[in-house]
């Protein structure tokens, strides 16, 4: 009978979670589905890496990072502009013309981009050194309007309450990519084929997103669009953008000091090594949920209550990032291997370092400052790393080969988020020590470091003895994970039981 009594008891707890509309619940939900997202990305770039050549994989690469850097200057800040526009205001109407300017504008810089990738074709290849690309870069030229257009309805469905429709969307598209380059590595042996199904996927996500949106609030047409509030969206957009070209430039600009003293098998390696891992899936969930919420609360003056959201998202975030990542350290040359292949390894020291910048991004968040519309303190913070990388990643490339621009982007990346964070509190009335339990943090560092060390240990004990490094990163990372979480569930379930008080 108790036992049944328990069953009911959990049934009912199960429903009340599914029914619930909070910000940890929908952040969870983000992240389950994200979840199957990154496990299908880590596939696709698998079957790449493993199927295609260094050079082919370093064009794949270089057309890439050309998609990049256009998104992040064509997008103008855009995204937030939306998200600050659309929540400052509970009229409709406002709303809408508001909305239908933003995509206005967004409609005439994106198609000026690609017309303008079209026309350098021939010289961007140059800077490259690969004449492949003259080919490639007219298929990818149409990709950043699409992609800002895809994030900017994702700021909108988020705002109404509607993450769901996220979730849905990023399996449906990762489920199709997987698709293509299987056909990319199996039929055609082409990896051109890989974009040219992203520039489809892009199309007919955006027109998904008009047709769903127009049922769940009202359409955004151009007509409604008026010119004359370009000014207003621009003043605030215009430092947003900047942030976030300067911010992107920040993040490549290893990779175009690579391509600019080596070539494109090199770019590949660095590429691979370099790539963000998902560690901070469910704070990049919970950010995405929680951003019209401080929004509102700023907006408001409800700073008190902004700064309680915060501290709970970034407790989360110091400890099942860096938990996560601990575990990734120690095991790197395992995890390393099954990611990409035998032919990357070249690159180790690059991917734990990486692995650092990983630990500490989940603090380099701008919601507060966007949110208070403190764009300009974005734009310096910014534009000084990105100075500060353009040159120091020269230097560093010069002393120390393709580790150099590594180490330089981890200390850069801890300088803006200790500056992005001081700003931000400041904005809220509170201080960065406000913001941390250090006791806490100081506890599960070196529960992190002593498990770290033990696990690294067991991983080169079973290496004698030539078992499998699929087997060994397995046993290894899954007994670390065990013990921590053993450790800080309890942390966790506090601090999701708190988050879920707030709703949309």
């Amino acid at each position: 009978m108790a036992t049944f009594i328990k069953k009911k008891e959990l049934v009912k707890t199960l429903k009340r979670l599914s029914m619930s509309n909070g910000a940890a619940t929908n952040s969870i939900l983000l992240t389950f589905v994200q979840g199957i997202t990154t496990v299908l990305g880590f596939i696709i770039t698998k079957l790449l890496s493993v199927h295609f050549s260094l050079q082919d994989y370093g064009t794949y690469s270089q057309a890439l990072l050309v998609t990049t850097t256009v998104t992040s200057i064509s997008i103008l800040g855009l995204t937030n502009a939306t998200n600050f526009f659309y929540n400052r205001t509970k009229d409709e109407k406002a709303q809408r013309i508001y909305v239908a300017t933003i995509f206005t504008i967004q409609y005439i810089v994106g198609l000026a981009c690609a017309i303008l990738v079209f026309a350098l074709r021939v010289p961007i290849s140059r800077y490259f050194g690969n004449e492949t690309l003259i080919g490639v870069l007219p298929i990818v030229a149409l990709t950043p309007l699409f992609t800002n257009l895809i994030a900017m309805y994702q700021t909108l469905f988020v705002s109404i309450g509607k993450a769901k429709v996220i979730a849905v969307r990023n399996l449906t598209v990762s489920v199709i990519r997987l698709c293509a380059v299987v056909i990319a590595c199996y039929i055609l042996n082409n990896i051109i084929t890989v974009l040219v199904a992203i520039l489809c996927m892009d199309i007919a996500q955006v027109a998904y997103f008009y047709t769903l949106f127009k049922k769940c609030k009202q359409p955004i047409s151009i007509q409604d669009s008026r010119f004359e509030l370009t000014k207003e969206i621009l003043v605030f957009s215009i430092p947003m953008s900047i942030y976030v070209l300067t911010n992107s430039l920040s993040r490549d600009i290893d990779k175009y000091v690579i391509s600019a003293f080596s070539n494109a098998e090199m770019l590949a390696i660095y590429t691979n090594a370099a790539k963000v891992l998902p560690f901070d899936m469910l704070t990049s969930s919970l950010i995405t949920i929680l951003i019209p919420i401080m929004t509102r609360m700023i907006n408001q003056k409800k700073y008190s209550e902004a700064k309680s959201v915060f501290k709970l998202y970034l407790r989360i975030g110091y400890v099942l990032t860096f938990i996560f990542v601990g575990g990734a350290v120690a095991v790197s040359e395992d995890l390393m291997r099954f990611l990409y292949a035998e032919k990357f390894l070249v690159g180790l020291p690059v991917f734990i370092v990486y692995l650092f910048v990983d630990m500490i991004r989940f603090a380099n968040v701008t919601t507060i400052l966007s949110g208070a519309g403190k764009t300009k303190i974005l734009m310096t913070i910014s534009m000084i790393t990105m100075l500060c990388n353009a040159v120091f990643n020269i230097i560093g490339y010069k002393l120390l080969g393709m580790l150099g621009p590594a180490l330089v982007t981890l200390i850069l990346t801890m300088g803006m988020t200790i500056a992005l964070l001081h700003f931000g509190a400041k904005e809220i009335h509170a201080r960065i020590h406000e913001l941390f339990d250090f006791k806490e943090i100081l506890i599960v560092g070196l529960e992190i470091l002593t498990v770290g060390v033990l696990t690294h240990i067991l991983s080169r004990f079973l290496s004698e003895y030539a078992i499998s490094y699929v087997v060994r990163l397995i046993l290894c990372y899954g007994l670390y994970m065990v013990v921590l979480v053993a450790l800080n569930y309890k942390r966790a379930l506090e601090c999701y039981r708190k988050l879920n008080r707030y709703k949309r």
